[in-house]
């Protein structure tokens, strides 16, 4: 269970890293954080939120075992609640995100950008998206359900912080 908390943790993590930026990092230009909004809004990434945030509960769900026992299932729905809470800073990420963009990217490559993904490998890219993180999500529950079976038979031991 500790690996797919790290898991969880990591995603976390990776879609939040705009929300630790440096305070003192003047604001973006609006024309480039438009242009973020746009390729987020075309890229679909409210959707694909949802995506992760329910193969992400499914795959805790099944590493915690919430289907065999009530400790288990009361894990789940913890991570549950937590991950419904994310979505309710949904509007403050995608904000964080776009100027976070909008801070890498110049306002052109934004719209090369956005022109790729409205096109047709673009679009089945963004199409695609959803079905290819619930099964990377599976992947990533199959080894980390492997590395919690080799470390309960004593095969791998627990990291220094956790003995």
């Amino acid at each position: 269970m500790g690996q797919a908390l790290r898991i969880a943790a990591l995603c976390l993590i990776c879609f939040t890293t705009a929300a630790f930026a440096d305070d003192a990092t003047p604001p973006p230009d609006p024309a480039r954080v438009a242009a973020a909004r746009e390729l987020l809004e075309v890229t679909g990434v409210k959707k694909q939120m949802a995506g992760m945030i329910e193969a992400m509960t499914h795959g805790f769900a099944q590493g915690v075992g919430a289907d065999a026992s009530e400790a288990g299932k009361k894990r789940s729905e913890q991570f549950d609640e937590g991950m419904k809470k994310l979505l309710d800073y949904q509007e403050q990420l995608i904000t964080d995100c776009a100027n976070l963009y909008a801070e890498t990217f110049t306002a052109e490559e934004l719209k090369a950008v956005t022109d790729f993904y409205r096109s047709g490998p673009g679009a089945k890219f963004i199409q695609k998206t959803p079905e290819l993180m619930r099964k990377g999500a599976e992947i990533g529950m199959k080894y980390s359900s492997k590395i919690a079976d080799e470390m309960r038979a004593g095969a791998t031991p627990p990291p220094a912080d956790q003995k």
